[in-house]
C-alpha cells in the first residue's frame, strides 16, 4: 500500500509539473536569443533581515527571496516601459537527493516553476502572493514529479532526450532562473584567510537571458545576477532595483534592508 501511495503521489506530481511547465511563460524581454558574452552583478544581504521578514509576515526565506526578485523585475520592467500585467514564471532548481544520499557524488537536481507577481505594487501583497503560490506548489507535488522525471530520464533513449532539448530551445517554459542555495552558517578558511563573501552564479540557458542565484553564508545572504551581455546592458540597474526591493519589503515588514555589494562587473567571455 505504501508503494501504491507513493506511485500515485509521483503520478500526481508529474501531472502538476507538466501542467506548470508546458503551460508556457508570458512573453517578456528576458526571453531572447543569447550570445556568448555575459554580465555579472551582485547584491549583499543580511540573512537576519530576511528571517525577520519571514517571521513577521509568515513564510520562508525562499518566499522572501522570490518576492524581492519579483519586486526588482517589476521596477526594471516599469523603467523600460515593459508590460507588468502577467506574472513572470521562474524556473526554480530543487535538490531531489534523498537524505540517505547526502554527501554522494553527482548532481540530483530537478526544476519546479514558481510565479513572480510583478504586477503587484505593494511589497506585502507580492510576498503574500508568492507565499500562497509556493504553498500551492508544494501541495501540488511538483517536487515529487520533478524527482520522478529526473529518475526516468536516466532510462530515456538518446533520441528522446535530443527531441526534448530541441523543444526546450524553442518553447518558452519560463522567463528567469532563480536558485536559492543554503550555505554554511559558520566562517570558512583557506590558508588561514577567512572567506568573507560568496557570490553564486547560475548559468543562463537558451532563450532565457537572466539568472539569479542566491546563497547564504555565515549570517549573510548574497545575490549573484548573470545575464546575456547584450540583452541586459543595464544589469547594474537591476541589481540596484533588487537592493531597493529588499529595503522596501524589509521596511514594510518592520525589518532592516540589505546593503549594496559594490559596482557590478562585466564578464567579457564565458
Amino acid at each position: 500500500q505504501a508503494a501504491l501511495a507513493a506511485g500515485r503521489a509521483a503520478l500526481a506530481g508529474v501531472a502538476a509539473l507538466t501542467q506548470a511547465g508546458l503551460g508556457g511563460a508570458p512573453r517578456s524581454p528576458l526571453n531572447v536569443k543569447i550570445g556568448p558574452h555575459r554580465r555579472f552583478a551582485w547584491v549583499d544581504g543580511d540573512l537576519a533581515t530576511f528571517k525577520a521578514v519571514k517571521n513577521a509576515l509568515g513564510g520562508t526565506v525562499n518566499d522572501v527571496v522570490l518576492a524581492v526578485v519579483a519586486g526588482a523585475l517589476r521596477s526594471h520592467f516599469l523603467a523600460h516601459g515593459y508590460d507588468t500585467e502577467a506574472d513572470l514564471k521562474a524556473m526554480v532548481p530543487v535538490s531531489v537527493r534523498a537524505d540517505s544520499e547526502r554527501g554522494a557524488l553527482g548532481n540530483k537536481v530537478a526544476a519546479v516553476y514558481a510565479p513572480l507577481p510583478i504586477g503587484l505594487e505593494d511589497p506585502i501583497a507580492r510576498f503574500r502572493a508568492v507565499h500562497e503560490a509556493m504553498r500551492g506548489l508544494k501541495e501540488s507535488g511538483q517536487a515529487v514529479g520533478a524527482e520522478t522525471i529526473t529518475a526516468l530520464a536516466d532510462f530515456a533513449p538518446p533520441t528522446i532526450l535530443s527531441q526534448a532539448a530541441r523543444i526546450q530551445s524553442v518553447q518558452r517554459f519560463f522567463n528567469v532562473t532563480v536558485t536559492n542555495v543554503p550555505g554554511p552558517q559558520f566562517p570558512l578558511y583557506l590558508l588561514g584567510r577567512q572567506l568573507s563573501r560568496l557570490y553564486p552564479l547560475v548559468p543562463i540557458v537558451e532563450n532565457a537571458a537572466l539568472g539569479v542565484a542566491i546563497m547564504s553564508y555565515n549570517g549573510r545572504i548574497d545575490f549573484g545576477l548573470v545575464s546575456d551581455y547584450d540583452a541586459l546592458p543595464d544589469l547594474d540597474d537591476l541589481a540596484a532595483a533588487l537592493d531597493a526591493a529588499i529595503a522596501e519589503l524589509a521596511g514594510a515588514a518592520g525589518a532592516h534592508g540589505g546593503q549594496r555589494g559594490g559596482r557590478p562587473r562585466a564578464v567579457q567571455r564565458a
